[in-house]
């Protein structure tokens, strides 16, 4: 059934698929053209602007310059420059006369900068500033000057140096008769038409250039940056849209940022120069942008609607088949999540945490709490138990709603037994009715064995301490406490006494009565110890009839009364079939400053042996030797 109705759905979502692959790419590509129209259209108007601006400004460029010839040629008929011209000097108060009419004169184009007289002998004769006066050849206009078959009386020229930079104009100047007697020549400045310029825009990344006949910029709007005003790079035209007559359209590079435009030239009418104005290319196609982030939020948009409706559309054609598949795929998950359960090792039981009665439960938690077990093709709403659920403290931590992970205690079962088990409670969400995992780990034999390894351990720590006979504590583990004790008493400035004692005639008593009657005296001096130390008191034998007491706390007197009391206990016992008392000889020292243990062991066996050569069955101490 699964393979037919796959088979049926595939041509249908095959037809889909390709549907809507075809319709986004369809619309996607009416985008792109779209966009490439509207690019055109933008860079169309551009050059239009851009054209109808170059035009403008080269009319006025050129009336311009016209009006600065005219203001020339009329400064030529003024009297007094007719006689300096004529007699090469003139009067002072002629001069200052002179100098006044010419300031009038730069009064009516404020865009000249200055005028100058010149001679026949191309020689600056006078100029608007006075100071400024140099007597030098003026080799720029002279051969025009001079050339008779052109009868021009006006001419420009693009001036390119530091001190002027601008339009260099020059009209010749003729006598009563028409003779040429000089010239009057001035320098428009690079700024001439600033106020015709403000009143037009370029955008904010476009510029108005003017340029000579070699293509270098004379004057550009906006100021070119510092240091870039006598840029003599020509302007190279990348591409040519359009030649007509005085006016040329093309992109090309700046030669001043380098920035491509879009530029319109226009001639300055009979003059040798051109207006260009230039629009960035990022200044028209700001609205295409725009455009084209609005028209692909648009396609985006169709696009998930459309993958939106593609997937639905599948997703139905799926959904049949999926459901009958679900189905049976639960059934059998089901199915195997049972058998998974029952076959853990965990005892897992769900239980309703208000009601604290058992919902559900494995095999093995069914066998752990002796509950009836699942008869065999249960069906499933039968297979809930719905008994009390009687384990403490499990039934307090359910009520109180808590969360156990992995804790180890002590269950109580209803027959009075006992079980040790890892147990782990866990809520399941949001359940109707509420319900809680209880994880059961029977770690009864577990703990069996740590218990036995636990006493084990204890019998091999006693028996590594503890002599098996007299079952005292052994000379290692004396060793190691005295040392303990004396690391005590430096800290804390506490006393403390050691008490060494053996044995009287210990060798003779075994010949004579045999090892186990040995066995038994020092069995017996090792109970008289016992009885008569303290608990905190530390009593080793440390050789074969060799004994070592330690004494926490205690001053050497009290000491020595403790050990006269064990050498009356000792008197006053009887051993079987032997008709003599036990006696022992001693020595008793107490801690010192910067004692070490081989040093009080060592005063101590040295009060021993001066307790033997006395005598034996005597106790000898720091303060009998002194």
């Amino acid at each position: 059934m699964d393979f037919h109705l796959r088979k049926r759905n595939k041509r249908p979502a095959r037809y889909a698929i390709w549907g809507s692959i075809l319709f986004l790419f369809g619309t996607l590509a009416m985008v792109g053209l779209e966009l490439l129209n509207t690019y055109r259209q933008e860079e169309e108007n551009a050059l239009r602007q851009a054209s109808g601006l170059s035009q403008l400004l080269a009319e006025r460029l050129a009336a311009g310059i016209s009006e600065a010839g005219l203001i020339l040629q009329s400064s030529g008929q003024l009297p007094q420059v007719q006689t300096l011209l004529h007699t090469g000097k003139s009067s002072e108060s002629e001069q200052q006369k002179l100098f006044q009419q010419l300031q009038l004169q730069l009064q009516l184009a404020p865009y000249l900068s200055q005028i100058e007289i010149i001679d026949s002998a191309c020689q600056a004769i006078f100029t608007s500033r006075q100071a400024n006066l140099v007597r030098q050849p003026h080799n720029e206009f002279c051969r025009w000057l001079h050339r008779n078959e052109n009868p021009e009386n006006n001419y420009t020229a693009a001036q390119h140096n530091p001190e002027q930079h601008g339009i260099a104009l020059a009209s010749k100047l003729r006598d009563d008769e028409g003779n040429v007697i000089g010239m009057a020549t001035g320098i428009i400045a690079s700024n001439f038409f600033q106020d015709e310029v403000s009143r037009v825009t370029v955008g904010e990344h476009g510029e108005i250039l003017v340029l000579d006949q070699r293509q270098l910029m004379v004057a550009r709007w906006p100021k070119p940056p510092k240091g870039l005003e006598q840029q003599l790079r020509p302007l190279q035209p990348s591409k040519l849209f359009s030649r007509d007559g005085a006016q040329a359209q093309f992109s090309a590079p700046s030669n001043v940022d380098g920035a491509t435009r879009l530029y319109s030239q226009s001639q300055t009418g009979r003059y040798p120069f051109q207006v260009a104005v230039g629009i960035a290319r990022k200044d028209f196609t700001r609205t295409v942008q725009e455009k084209a982030v609005l028209a692909l939020l648009g396609w985006l948009f169709i696009a998930g609607m459309t993958l939106l409706a593609l997937r639905n559309y599948l997703s139905n054609l799926r959904q049949h088949a999926l459901l009958s598949r679900s189905t049976d795929l639960i059934r059998q998950s089901e199915e195997e999540a049972k058998l998974i359960l029952d076959t853990a090792p965990l005892a897992l039981l769900l239980v309703n945490p208000r009601t604290r009665r058992i919902q559900r439960g494995n095999a093995l938690a069914r066998a752990m709490l002796q509950l009836p077990p699942r008869a065999p093709d249960t069906k499933e709403d039968s297979d809930i138990l719905n008994l009390p659920f009687r384990l403490q403290p499990l039934e307090q931590w359910l009520e109180a709603g808590r969360e156990i992970e992995s804790q180890e205690i002590e269950l109580e079962l209803e027959d009075q037994s006992r079980l040790w088990v890892i147990v782990s409670l866990r809520p399941l969400g949001e359940r109707s009715p509420p319900s809680t995992l209880v994880a059961l780990y029977d770690i009864s034999s577990r703990k069996q064995l740590e218990q036995q390894l636990q006493e084990s351990n204890q019998q091999l720590s006693e028996m590594a301490a503890t002599d098996p006979l007299t079952h005292l504590y052994n000379r290692r583990y004396a060793d190691m406490m005295l040392k303990d004790e004396i690391s005590r008493c430096e800290r804390y400035g506490q006393s403390m006494t050691i008490a060494v004692f053996d044995i009287d005639h210990f060798k003779q008593f075994n010949d004579r009565h045999g090892h186990q009657a040995g066995d038994n005296v020092l069995v017996a001096v090792a109970n008289a110890l016992t009885d008569t130390t303290r608990n905190t008191d530390i009593c080793a034998r440390v050789g074969g009839e060799e004994f070592l007491v330690i004494f926490p706390c205690t001053r050497l007197r009290d000491a020595q009364k403790v050990m006269e009391r064990v050498q009356v206990v000792l008197s006053q016992t009887r051993f079987p079939l032997v008709d003599q008392s036990v006696t022992f000889s001693g020595g008793l020292t107490d801690w010192r400053p910067h004692d070490t243990p081989e040093l009080m062991l060592a005063r101590a066996d040295r009060l021993l042996y001066e307790a033997k050569v006395a005598g034996r069955n005597i106790l000898f101490n720091d303060l009998d030797m002194i």
